[in-house]
């Protein structure tokens, strides 16, 4: 696995993934600007609340010599579109993440769960700008179906974030229909690990930055803190934390206000959130006061259990394309891929 590395500011690292970009193929020639008001009011948000990223996208476009406004478009609105007008009740986005605090430590597992044909083209990046936290990121590139598989369609949206300063957050998904205007998953993730070093000072950012489509953000610092962020879009969100030591998160609310608001047990009643969720409470149980950070893969990387996937659903192939297994007290961090074959190990540096 290589891991590619950009640096400098935000213009430049933009240029940096502009030229791969251009590289690659992407082209913004065929974008229309179909919801100009929409547009318009994503632009409000980000000069608002994340300029950067707007200097950052100035860079792709600079270096890739593509249209400035579509690339806008197609960065900002993307995943509002997706969900205003082909929301879709994907069987397919099925993701566990859990932390377990103990006598030897505090250990975070995180399977990400998607699309099969993501396994070929997932990668480990770092970015290092000197305004900024640095950080380790694991992204599927933006794959959002099998068609769209293609090289001349990844971007580096990050899905899990490791910075320098030992604060772990990823995300899975929520079956929550409802939108507003915000910064992306992606661009939230990207903003709490360039400005945060602990769980108090993301929630803060919570408070204040409205986000645009629901997702179940986990989060844990480097003083074993672990939380995990249940929100519905715009500033609305729900916070749980451990009990007992042992915090888990995977597609559905836990929180009693918004699981009024979780459509998949109605839609979706055989969807396998709630199996996987105490699944991986019952194997936690078993092994609560001596696990250690080996224990993640054998519980993530059982390729018997529900947690670990690779079936058809709906026709289409759905797989866990990496585990991590992290330490967050002493920043260990371990990212395993290829785990129905001959299963790879990386230690990861931030």
């Amino acid at each position: 696995m290589n891991i590619k590395v950009f640096k400098g500011s935000f213009f430049e690292i933009g240029q940096q993934q502009g030229k791969i970009y251009k590289n690659n193929g992407m082209s913004f020639d065929k974008v229309k600007i179909n919801y100009p008001s929409l547009y318009k009011k994503q632009l409000q948000v980000y000069k608002k609340y994340y300029p950067e990223v707007l200097e950052e996208l100035k860079g792709v476009s600079r270096a890739g010599n593509f249209d400035e406004d579509r690339l806008f478009y197609s960065f900002l609105c993307s995943e509002i579109l997706a969900y205003a007008y082909n929301f879709g009740l994907d069987v397919n986005k099925a993701c566990t993440i859990f932390g377990v605090s103990n006598k030897n430590g505090v250990f975070i597992g995180r399977n990400y769960d998607w699309l099969a044909v993501a396994e070929r083209f997932f990668q480990v990046y770092k970015v290092c700008n000197s305004k900024t936290n640095s950080y380790i990121a694991v992204s599927d590139m933006g794959i959002v179906s099998e068609s769209w598989a293609k090289s001349q369609y990844l971007s580096y949206c990050p899905d899990d974030l490791i910075n320098s300063k030992g604060l772990f957050i990823g995300i899975t998904f929520v079956y929550n229909p409802k939108w507003s205007y915000g910064l992306t998953y992606f661009h939230m993730l990207r903003l709490i690990s360039e400005r945060c070093s602990s769980i108090e000072e993301a929630i803060k950012i919570f408070e204040r930055v409205p986000l645009s489509c629901p997702k179940n953000f986990f989060i844990a610092d480097k003083n074993g803190k672990m939380a995990v962020v249940e929100h519905a879009s715009g500033k609305k969100f729900r916070i749980r934390y451990p009990q007992d030591g042992i915090l888990i998160t995977t597609n559905h609310y836990v929180d009693s206000k918004l699981a009024k608001e979780d459509i998949i047990l109605k839609y979706l009643p055989t969807h396998n959130t709630l199996l996987r969720y105490y699944e991986t409470l019952f194997k936690i149980n078993q092994k609560k006061e001596g696990f250690k950070l080996a224990d993640i893969i054998s519980i993530l990387g059982d390729i018997k259990s529900y947690v670990c996937q690779n079936l058809i659903l709906n026709k289409v192939h759905v797989k866990t394309i990496w585990t991590l297994a992290l330490d967050v007290k002493r920043q260990k961090y371990q990212i395993y891929w290829n785990l129905f074959g001959e299963r790879k190990l990386k230690n990861l540096e931030v």
